[in-house]
């Protein structure tokens, strides 16, 4: 009787664990606003200062609020350290690094949603997808 007990409740709490879990509401959050990715990402190393350097797309909705601003995700030895933000589509940025250590930067386009653009109960902030340059 106590298996029996036992199993059931286990059983129990199983269902109610993965009724908690509801995937379909996740997939139905459409957003139809995206960042084209930065083009042409490079890199100019002097010493221990890496001059970063991009292209920002012209094709850019005009749902966007106009400057848009670059994040770079500073990676050190696989490990995420800091975010640098490049305003007012400036297409460059200088990062001093540790010579010793080994450096990986994810840039990704960032911007808002104008007024008219904004759905309700969604982001206003979209990022574009990353390009990521490694410094070798």
């Amino acid at each position: 009787m106590k298996n029996r007990m036992k199993v059931f409740s286990i059983a129990l709490i199983a269902v109610l664990l993965t009724g908690c879990y509801d995937r379909e509401v996740i997939d139905q959050k459409e957003f139809d606003h995206f960042l084209p990715r930065v083009e042409n990402p490079d890199y100019v190393r002097n010493g221990n200062v890496v001059r970063l350097t991009w292209q920002i797309p012209a094709d850019i909705s005009a749902d966007f609020r106009r400057p848009l601003e670059v994040r770079v995700q500073v990676v050190e030895n696989n490990i995420s350290r800091q975010v640098v933000t490049v305003e007012n589509e400036n297409t460059f940025a200088d990062i001093t690094i540790d010579t010793s250590k080994k450096y990986r930067f994810v840039v990704k386009l960032f911007g808002y949603l104008t007024v008219e653009a904004q759905e309700k109960g969604k982001t206003d902030r979209v990022y574009s997808e990353g390009r990521v340059i490694e410094i070798q």
